[in-house]
């Protein structure tokens, strides 16, 4: 179920909350987090049922792991038991995410002709298995004590961070889970969350499903051949900012939906096109995947204490998995490589890099990544190849602009070209302004939140335009992941 959809908005999400709070006035907190569970099962599985037994065996095996991990005394049992339950959850995302990946690249090296197995990847299994080695590994370290098997199917299932993160450790939330106040109904909080949740919906369904049209009307195959020196680059920022948005607006919309629940989650995205490094960018795009790895691949490999090669060597490593983990492919791969190699550079050059005035640093950055995405979008390494062939290496540099228009063309509305064409330069320029001439973001703005009639009426405004535009169903980018 995505949450930009008339039936999450009006039927889901209001069933949820009027049955959870209405529990707390004659049930115990044990029974509101039995129907929460229920209900994130429910949301999981709306589409397909298989999903629920498949991370309900993820839960049941790591939790079990779990509680033998901290009552084994003996060193040898205790270590096997860890090792064996990350073997487990590494082959599950393996084997759902990277089977055909695998059985593609046996075939063209070997001249073999095995058949792909087809695997229809899971919703979130990335997310969740993540979550989950992350606590075993808290576990291993006797960093916290294991909780009761409800409240931990609630940390790996709660609803709004599920299928595209946060990514959450459990000393972030188990506590909120167990404070018996945050099972009632607060005004205040549900206020804040319904504003931000909002501002997401704004982001997802008019800007990013709207940059959309014109993203896959440039990488269309019976466009794509004919895209010239401008329509790419219009392609490829289009794209550049649909990310942005798309994931900026989930990330919102998932604090929303937690916030009206009284749970904090944290911070998953804070101005990344802001940064001055892609060293600082990863501190901005998916802060708690960049922190996971640190705890799954960069700590255990040594971080920095051993040298400063090994160092570096470390932080590729960490990179690499990144582009593993966002996809099977080869342009996720060299994706992560990109900036795992931009990242050590950085690391080797930037007593000598700060002395570069931070304007022309996040305008390089920016470029960077904006090339980068191309790899992220593109549907082959092929295409992608080509796409930035047509932007850096064109046949001619025609940036004619009634052919720009044609990628507004949505099979509904038509408007002479060089309408079009206007409408999108200005889209995009907007956009621009509002990302880097803007000081404060949604974060900012829901940190200050105060209820006031100007914000009710904006609100209602923003919430009106995005409930028009929710037919255009399309689902988050990072739920591919």
């Amino acid at each position: 179920m995505l949450f930009s959809t008339y039936i999450f908005i009006f039927i889901f999400l209001p069933i949820v909350l009027i049955v959870y709070f209405g529990l707390s006035h004659f049930a115990s907190q044990k029974v509101q987090h039995l129907f929460l569970i229920a209900a994130s099962l429910f949301f999981y599985g709306y589409a397909h049922i298989n999903y629920v037994f498949l991370i309900m065996t993820a839960v049941i095996v790591n939790y079990s792991a779990s509680c033998a991990i901290q009552k084994i005394s003996k060193p040898s049992f205790r270590k096997t038991t860890f090792i064996i339950t990350l073997l487990f959850n590494i082959g599950l995302l393996g084997y759902y995410k990277y089977t055909d990946f695998f059985i593609e690249n046996i075939n063209v090296i070997f001249d073999t002709s095995f058949t792909l197995k087809r695997i229809i990847l899971p919703v979130g299994i990335s997310f969740f298995t993540f979550q989950q080695i992350a606590y075993l590994i808290s576990i291993w370290k006797r960093e916290e004590k294991v909780p009761s098997f409800l409240d931990y199917t609630l940390f790996i299932t709660f609803f709004p961070q599920l299928v595209a993160g946060p990514i959450v450790f459990s000393k972030e939330v188990m506590y909120q889970y167990q404070d018996d106040k945050n099972r009632f109904f607060n005004l205040s909080n549900f206020n804040k969350g319904l504003f931000i949740f909002v501002i997401g919906l704004f982001k997802k369904c008019v800007i990013a499903d709207s940059l959309n049209i014109f993203v896959n009307n440039g990488y269309d195959s019976h466009y794509f051949a004919f895209l010239n020196f401008g329509q790419a680059w219009i392609v490829a920022l289009s794209y550049t900012l649909q990310i942005f948005f798309d994931f900026s607006g989930y990330s919102d919309m998932v604090i929303g939906l937690a916030k009206m629940m009284n749970i904090n989650l944290p911070v998953n995205f804070y101005s990344p096109y802001k940064s001055v490094s892609i060293t600082e960018f990863w501190k901005r795009w998916h802060i708690t995947l960049g922190r996971s790895l640190a705890v799954l691949v960069y700590f255990p490999l040594g971080g920095n204490k051993k040298g400063l090669t090994r160092t570096c060597f470390n932080i590729l490593i960490v990179f690499l998995v990144s582009g593993i983990w966002h996809g099977a492919a080869w342009t996720f791969i060299i994706w992560g490589l990109m900036h795992g190699i931009v990242r050590v550079f950085e690391k080797l050059f930037d007593k000598y890099l700060i002395r570069i005035p931070s304007f022309i640093r996040i305008f390089i950055t920016f470029i960077f990544i904006n090339i980068t995405w191309v790899l992220f979008r593109a549907p082959n390494l092929t295409d992608a190849c080509e796409m930035l062939h047509k932007m850096f290496y064109p046949d001619n540099f025609n940036f004619q602009l009634k052919t720009i228009g044609l990628l507004a063309i949505d099979g509904i509305l038509n408007y002479p070209d060089i309408l079009s064409t206007l409408y999108i330069l200005l889209f995009l320029f907007v956009l621009f302004a509002v990302i880097f001439l803007y000081k404060k973001n949604s974060i900012d703005l829901y940190n200050e939140f105060k209820p006031s009639v100007a914000r009710a009426l904006i609100i209602a405004l923003l919430f009106s335009v995005s409930v028009v535009h929710l037919s255009r169903i399309s689902p988050f980018i990072y739920f591919n992941f």
